[in-house]
């Protein structure tokens, strides 16, 4: 893919389509991830720098934390106040989630993260191309 295509996404949804398929947030094609947890730079297709700077995916935890929190909070009401099951089987098993979802949901959480930062700031996405010697990038928004 030509550098001169890449741009942040245009919609909300493009940026969360992204986001939840593991890409980069400006070309839609490169992944993000090489394993399980071991995030590349940059993107192999476009270039773009993942990381943006120090701190930068500690927005990532509010979205890991908040989500974890949510679902949390809302099976325990449905499970224990509509359902009727009882907590002492209902707590072993939420605080067994919540243990385990965060570790899963890490690399959706960065990656939305990313891309939602993209499509926010679209100007500053693009600085992460013409930071390397790109200064050619059309910047098509």
């Amino acid at each position: 893919m030509g550098t001169n295509q890449v741009r942040p996404p245009d919609t909300l949804g493009d940026a969360i389509r992204r986001g939840f398929g593991l890409r980069c947030p400006l070309c839609g094609v490169g992944k993000l991830f090489s394993g399980l947890v071991r995030m590349e730079s940059r993107c192999h297709c476009c270039g773009f720098r993942y990381e943006r700077g120090p701190g930068y995916f500690l927005g990532s935890t509010y979205i890991n934390y908040g989500l974890t929190t949510l679902l949390t909070t809302w099976t325990y009401i449905v499970c224990r106040f509509v359902l009727g099951i009882e907590q002492r089987w209902l707590i072993p098993a939420l605080v067994g989630f919540c243990l385990v979802f965060p570790i899963l949901f890490f690399r959706y959480a960065r990656s939305l993260w990313l891309s939602l930062d993209c499509y926010f700031d679209r100007e500053g996405a693009m600085e992460g191309l013409a930071e390397e010697g790109q200064e050619g990038v059309k910047k098509t928004f």
